[in-house]
Formats: C-alpha cells, sequence, structure tokens
C-alpha cells in the first residue's frame, strides 16, 4: 500500500481521541507518537531523560548507545512508510546503505556464505543518529510535544479503576512538584525496566506473565579509523561459529565519517574485556580470524564500551483475564531480545503498526473516541507482531546446553532443520536469499518451508560434499588471511 493510500485510509478511519500520553522517548515511544498523531488531536511524550537536539548526542538514558544498532530492512521500510524520505535523510547525514548480500562478509559454522546480491538493504549508522532523525521528524508534527526531565509516578484511574485516564509525573529538578496528565490512552514504552507491572497490581490488577530465555551476553564496542577502506573487499564482517564449538561472535559495521564500529561479545560470562589488549585477543579467538586482522591495520579512536543484557524477556500481556482500559504497552517494556539479532527496533515499529490497525478498527466497531476493548484488540495484535521475533531469537539461543528457559517441544525438530538450512545457504544462493529476506522479517517463517525450498535444503544438507572452509564467494580478504 502506497503512502497516499495509507494517509488517505488513516484519514478516513481517525480514531478521534483528544490526547495520548507515551511514556519513554525511545525509538519505540517515538514511533508510536508518530502513530498516535494520526488519530489523537494531542500527543505528549513524556521522557525521564534530557531529549537531547544535536544528532550525534545520544540520550542518558541509553546505556547500549554506543553498541552496534542493527536496522533489519523491514523495520527501515516501515520508518520510511511513516516519515517519506527518512533513509534518505539518514544517507545525507553519514550513515551507509547497502546490498546485504553483496556487503557482508559472513563466516559462519566454519564457512563463508556466498557474496551475491539479494534484493535486501542494509542500513548502518550510530545509534544517536538514527534516534535524533526518528526523534526530529516526530516532534515536527504540530499533534506531538514533549516533556522530558519527568518520571512517570504511577497511572491515575477512574474511581472503579477499570479505566487509566492519564499518568502523574514529577519534575526531575524539583520533585515536589507533581503534575497529573489526563489522557485517553496511555502507552508505556519506557524500555526493558518497565513500571508498568507494579502499577497495574497497585491498581488491583494481576501481573502479567512472563517468558525469559537466559544467555548472559557481555558486548564491548569501539570505533576504528580503517587506514585504507578500498583495501578491504568487504563493507561489513560478521564472523561466528556454532553452538558446539564457540560462545563469541563480532562484527564489523561502517558508520557515519568513513569509521567502523567493531563489537564483541560472547554468552554465559565469556565476555569480551574493556582494555585494548584483551579487546584484540578476543577477537583473536573468533573461530575465524579476518575481524582480528582488520582492526590490527585500523586506528582506534574512541575508548570501549561495554554492555551486558542477561536474558530474553517478555511480558504477555495479551493473556492477562482483567486488563484497564485506555493502556497499552510497546517496545521493550513489551518484549526485550538479544541486540546479536538486531529485532528490537523493528518489532517495535510493527508493534506500533499493530497500534495504528487497532485504533482503525477500534473507530470501526465502537465509534470515534470509544476506548473499550481497544487493550484488548493491541495486546492480542502485539503479540502476534513479537512471535516471529521472539521465535527466530530464541529458537538460536536455546541450540545452546548452557542457556535457561523452556524449550519448545520441537525444538530437536526446528534445530535440526535449522541446521540444514544454514548448511544450505553456504552452498546454495537460493536458500541464502531467502534466508536473508527471513531473517530481516521481509518474509515469514512459511518461505523457509516451501515445498521448493525444502528440497533444497535437503538436498545441500544430505549432500556429500564437505562445506569448504573458505569457498570461492569469500571475500579476498578473508581468504588471504584464512587459517591454513
Amino acid at each position: 500500500m502506497n503512502r497516499s493510500t495509507q494517509q488517505n485510509l488513516r484519514s478516513s478511519h481517525r480514531f478521534g481521541g483528544r490526547r495520548a500520553v507515551v511514556i519513554g522517548g525511545s525509538i519505540a515511544g517515538l514511533v508510536a507518537a508518530r502513530v498516535l498523531a494520526d488519530h489523537f488531536d494531542e500527543v505528549i511524550v513524556v521522557e525521564r531523560d534530557g531529549i537531547p537536539d544535536d544528532l550525534r548526542e545520544a540520550r542518558q538514558g541509553v546505556p547500549q548507545a554506543r553498541q552496534v544498532h542493527g536496522l533489519l530492512a523491514r523495520g527501515e521500510r516501515i520508518l520510511n512508510d511513516l516519515f517519506p524520505g527518512f533513509t534518505e535523510d539518514l544517507l545525507q547525514d553519514g550513515a551507509i546503505a547497502y546490498d546485504f548480500g553483496l556487503g557482508l562478509a559472513w563466516h559462519h559454522l566454519g564457512a563463508w556464505k556466498p557474496r551475491c546480491a539479494t534484493g535486501v538493504q542494509t542500513v548502518c549508522m550510530t545509534r544517536p543518529l538514527l534516534e535524533a532523525h526518528v526523534r526530529r521528524r516526530t516532534f515536527a508534527l504540530s499533534r506531538v510535544r514533549r516533556m522530558d526531565r519527568r518520571d512517570v509516578v504511577e497511572l491515575s484511574a477512574s474511581p472503579d479503576r477499570a479505566r487509566v485516564t492519564g499518568v502523574v509525573v514529577r519534575r526531575r529538578d524539583a520533585p515536589a512538584q507533581v503534575e497529573e496528565l489526563p489522557a485517553e490512552l496511555v502507552v508505556d514504552a519506557s524500555g526493558r525496566g518497565s513500571r508498568a507491572p507494579a502499577w497495574l497490581e497497585e491498581l488491583g490488577y494481576a501481573r502479567p506473565d512472563e517468558s525469559t530465555i537466559k544467555v548472559r551476553v557481555g558486548y564491548a564496542s569501539r570505533q576504528y579509523q580503517p587506514r585504507d577502506l578500498a583495501q578491504v573487499p568487504w563493507t561489513s564482517l560478521y564472523v561466528l561459529g556454532s553452538p558446539s564449538d564457540s560462545r563469541r561472535f563480532g562484527c564489523i559495521v561502517p558508520i557515519e565519517g568513513g569509521r567502523w564500529m567493531a563489537v564483541l561479545a560472547g554468552l554465559f560470562g565469556d565476555h569480551p574485556p574493556a582494555d585494548t589488549e584483551g579487546f584484540l585477543e578476543f577477537a583473536r579467538g573468533l573461530p575465524n580470524d579476518a575481524m582480528y586482522r582488520a582492526l590490527l591495520d585500523a586506528e582506534p579512536v574512541t575508548g570501549i564500551a561495554t554492555y551486558k543484557f542477561p536474558a530474553h524477556l517478555r511480558r504477555h500481556y495479551e493473556r492477562m483475564e482483567r486488563m484497564p482500559e485506555g493502556f497499552a504497552v510497546l517496545g521493550d517494556a513489551l518484549a526485550s531480545f538479544n541486540p546479536v539479532y538486531g529485532q528490537g527496533m523493528t518489532s517495535a515499529c510493527l508493534q506500533a503498526l499493530a497500534l495504528d490497525a487497532a485504533l482503525v478498527d477500534q473507530r470501526r466497531r465502537a465509534g470515534q473516541g470509544a476506548i473499550e476493548g481497544l487493550a484488548r484488540r493491541y495486546h492480542a495484535a502485539a503479540a502476534k507482531a513479537v512471535d516471529l521475533p521472539w521465535q527466530m531469537s530464541t529458537g538460536e539461543d536455546l541450540a545452546y546446553p548452557e542457556t535457561e528457559g523452556q524449550r519448545p517441544l520441537l525444538q530437536p525438530l526446528m534445530r535440526w532443520y535449522t541446521g540444514m538450512l544454514h548448511r544450505a545457504a553456504q552452498v546454495d544462493r537460493e536458500v541464502y536469499v531467502r534466508f536473508v529476506r527471513a531473517m530481516h522479517m521481509l518474509d515469514g517463517p512459511e518461505a523457509l518451508m516451501s515445498p521448493r525450498l525444502l528440497l533444497r535444503v535437503l538436498r545441500a544438507g544430505w549432500s556429500s560434499a564437505p562445506v569448504p572452509r573458505m569457498n570461492a564467494a569469500a571475500p579476498v580478504y578473508a581468504r588471504q588471511h584464512a587459517d591454513a
């Protein structure tokens, strides 16, 4: 559906509310505000930290802002739909775009993936640049305004507590100043540390069920200036092993200013150190030394930033027997994933679309401005939007025996087929392209189970021909520096 058609649809089916409040000025909160601006006369974004105006400045409340961030192709397309010309603006400010299959040198399971055109565009930049562009576009909307340096103390509710009627906020620089913001809809996008479960409990509701998959990931990132990009035959580099031989992975992505962002990570306590010598030694311990040698030929230009992620976390608001009207949860407050898979921002965008669709449907079902039933419809739709990234990311991590969490009954079969799929993707370009499209959430998992693809996967997986450690599609740099 093109942009003009969508805008006409939204205009003709506008929910017709007076005010919505969004808790949190993250990317999730901003895309929620963008969607809500199509349905409410006023949208207020409440952020606990200061909201910077500079394109290079990170919000104080984003501890992972100095780490690598991935924007999957599905997320990029949604942002361009919500903010026409979004990618072009990013590129003008130094972001880098390339075809995922042509630009990425990907070493996995002891071999290089093919280097071929996939039609899937990848856009790389720092988190502050991406967030600043979303923020600038969102706050340029006449219906959206911001209130930063304020904490949300609690939810306001009707006398019978059946409906959330707003939020109570407190200025961080004047704690004695408390203000109530009435709203017909409150959206919590405050992140993984959301207080929504406690707020609901205070109103007499049960906490939502939670699913956790513990992986204990530790990250370390550093920016580098490559000495001669012309001599590097890849745009990005990604190195990881398999659950049987490695708990480490690393990648290099291009960012604005002609620099690299290099990230190293390890699972289950095998975390990269924050000193230069230890950082490089950790890189040398990856399943392939291409990243280590690339960093030796580059100049570090920042310190090393570390970040730890304990577990995937999903809160099941869709399962709650009772839920107050006028309240919705979105982004990491609903589900947060192992950052290595780069699904968080795209998942938040999909949830924002689910909120938009729920508001359109609410107008059709209940009439203009009628809120009853919206929360339940939205959370049911948001759960479906979360299912795919949750299954993909947790499915990969559950392959490690150390991972703590409930494994699906079909996990052994799923892991068997995934292994066959990865092997096939190393030698069959059609399988690889299909896999990349599913990875970027452009296609659903059913695309990887079509009869034609299934036959190709099984044929490659059962082939007696060994997968080459270095195949002809590997980048020149990697071939030159491969282990003997």
